[in-house]
Formats: C-alpha cells, structure tokens, sequence
C-alpha cells in the first residue's frame, strides 16, 4: 500500500453510548485508477480527491466504518479494517474478563 491507513473512531457509536470503535482506512495509489466512485458513495463526505484525482481521506473522523467505498471499489484499492481500540478497555471495566 502506497498510503498509510487513517486511525478513526465511530461517531455513531460514541453517540449510542456503545464502545467506541476504531478504523484504519487504506487506499492503494498503486491499484486505485481515480474513478470516483469512493469519493461519490461515501455518506459522510469522508474522502476529497487531491489535485491528481485520486481519494484523499480528508475527515477520517467523520467515517462511520460502513464499508461502502470498500465495498464498490472496482480496483479493490480501499481497506477499511476495524481495529479493537478502547473497545477492550471498556470490557474490562465493566468486568468483563
């Protein structure tokens, strides 16, 4: 991978109350043709194209690990991975083992 993966957590879970969940967002410049199609479908406006077109992840704070620009990547160029984050910590606080 050409970019390094944006740490993010879940707006929408730290809105339930649920533990919050982090994400690390990939994009391969090296698979990734530009077609847009990333930057259109994201609900959240999370990617911008820099000035060569291709996706930027420009509000990584804002991504709520939907899936949908991995999901329809046509060059397969998008991870999106779920990391533990403070999930764990919660867990333990609240007795869990």
């Amino acid at each position: 991978m050409t970019d390094q993966p944006e740490a993010v957590e879940s707006e929408a879970a730290a809105a339930r109350g649920a533990p919050r969940r982090s994400a690390a967002i990939a994009v391969d410049l090296d698979q990734c043709k530009a077609c847009g199609i990333c930057i259109e479908l994201c609900p959240k406006d999370v990617f911008d194209r820099d000035e060569k077109g291709y996706p930027l992840v420009a509000r990584p704070e804002d991504c709520t690990i939907c899936r949908f620009c991995e999901q329809h990547c046509p060059d397969f160029a998008i991870e999106v991975a779920e990391l533990p984050g403070e999930r764990g910590a919660d867990h333990e606080a609240e007795g869990g083992a």
